[in-house]
């Protein structure tokens, strides 16, 4: 009979810790998420509290050393007179080197969806005298670009900005001339240096599969940032 009742009580008191590790997990999970979708927000979606310190970290000289731009523009092929859209253009960190690269027969349509970004690339056009760029105030959906206008798209750590991903590429195909190419460049799912939240990051696989799925087939594929996958595509 005591065994029995001393059973009893080992169970009332395992049921109760279970419980409270259970309630404590879950009090923690609850907390997690709210703390990475707060971060997640602040990189992405929410609005800009303050553009100058955004266009100050977008560019940084330290930039230069891992995002080695005038290098990806070389191995892009573009020549003058071509059409580049440069989707996510921000403070047109790639937009300016795009421009000068094409020349004045060419055009380049810096693309984003905020608005002080873009009002910013115009006046750093007009400063810097490029006379080739349009802009393009987009939807989250929707770079609005015309319709088989664009020799190349450049996407840099933009690509997983984009929620509806199926629905764009297929737009983006729209928008591209008969032999026009895609070009993503973004950070790989690991922890680096810089970059946008792990959890907001796109494996390359997954990015390679979405793109293909749509339509399109893989070019070439260079191996020398040492953050990001940059990949080139074609029609």
């Amino acid at each position: 009979m005591s065994d029995k009742k001393n059973k009893n009580q080992k169970s009332k008191v395992n049921t109760k810790e279970v419980l409270v590790f259970f309630l404590l997990s879950l009090s923690l999970l609850s907390v997690y998420h709210i703390n990475a979708s707060a971060e997640e927000r602040h990189h992405s979606h929410s609005p800009f509290k303050s553009i100058d310190e955004y266009i100050q970290r977008m560019e940084s000289p330290d930039r230069v050393e891992w995002q080695k731009p005038d290098k990806v523009v070389d191995y892009l092929a573009i020549k003058n007179g071509d059409t580049v859209a440069d989707i996510g253009a921000g403070s047109g960190y790639f937009t300016v080197i795009l421009s000068k690269r094409i020349g004045e027969n060419g055009k380049v349509y810096a693309v984003d969806i905020e608005k002080g970004m873009i009002e910013y690339i115009e006046k750093r056009a007009q400063k810097e005298g490029l006379n080739n760029m349009n802009y393009i105030l987009a939807k989250p959906d929707d770079p609005l670009l015309p319709k088989s206008s664009v020799d190349l798209i450049f996407i840099c750590d933009t690509y997983h900005h984009i929620e509806k991903r199926d629905g764009y590429l297929k737009i983006l195909k729209d928008v591209l001339k008969k032999d026009g190419r895609l070009v993503i460049v973004d950070f790989h799912a690991v922890n680096t240096p810089v970059g946008p939240p792990l959890s907001m990051r796109i494996p390359k696989e997954r990015t390679v599969k979405e793109i293909l799925s749509a339509g399109f087939k893989a070019e070439a594929e260079y191996f020398f940032l040492p953050y990001q996958y940059f990949i080139i595509f074609s029609k």
